[in-house]
């Protein structure tokens, strides 16, 4: 039941760290294309297009680092 997890005060503070995280990748990827294009004088939809590559990134990294971690663990598990 998803009340009884929040009981745990772990998963409550895992779900702040997560919250901060990317809250704090959003408003860096919303600000991305404006510092390209005034710190390296590009057009808007160059500046644009790069800055979107950064958020296409996080889905592989998010994925693969999802992967690894269960492998990782599969093999190794997690003692106490």
């Amino acid at each position: 039941d998803y009340l009884e997890c929040l009981k745990d005060p772990r998963i409550v503070i895992m779900i702040f760290q997560y919250s901060a995280c990317f809250g704090t990748e959003l408003a860096m990827d919303a600000k991305l294309a404006t510092h390209f294009r005034v710190y390296f004088e590009m057009g808007t939809g160059s500046a644009s297009a790069l800055a979107g590559c950064f958020g296409m990134m996080n889905l592989f990294s998010r994925t693969l680092g999802g992967i690894l971690s269960d492998a990782l663990f599969a093999k190794f598990a997690f003692p106490g």
